[in-house]
């Protein structure tokens, strides 16, 4: 019989620590997750909201954060986590985000999923859906 790796992290220690860090407003320690090379896709036009699309590399990912925080509005946000469902290499994140628009002050409310898959321990995919239309329009002059 073997032994179960130990030294690896799992599908879900890694969410726990993503969700955390995001928590945390910790933009570094969130690049410290993802694997070298990673398949990253936030919907939306990156000419309304310049944090959208896609990335690939993990120096990416700070800068991802970065941009997105300072666009909203500081303590005005809320996220509520609903549930997380793992699955192998693969979790989903079901959750609420309630934020203000740094720009124009408008409120905006979006339902999301956010899709990880882990490998080796590192997040290789992360793929965000939720309410464009709703991110948009909050931040539309």
């Amino acid at each position: 019989m073997s032994t179960p790796d130990t030294t690896t992290p799992t599908t879900a220690d890694v969410t726990r620590a993503f969700l955390e860090r995001l928590g945390a407003q910790d933009a570094d320690g969130l690049g410290e997750l993802f694997a070298d090379e990673v398949d990253w896709f936030v919907p939306g036009d990156p000419r309304v909201t310049p944090w959208t699309g896609r990335r690939s590399r993990r120096g990416e990912v700070p800068d991802y954060f970065h941009v997105l925080w300072a666009a909203l509005e500081p303590g005005a946000s809320t996220v509520s986590v609903e549930a997380v469902v793992t699955a192998g290499e693969d979790s989903a994140v079901f959750a609420v985000f309630d934020h203000v628009a740094a720009p124009t002050g408008r409120a905006f409310h979006t339902d999301v999923a956010v899709r990880l898959t882990v490998t080796g321990g590192k997040i290789t995919r992360m793929h965000l859906h939720e309410d464009t239309a709703a991110v948009a329009a909050a931040f539309t002059v």
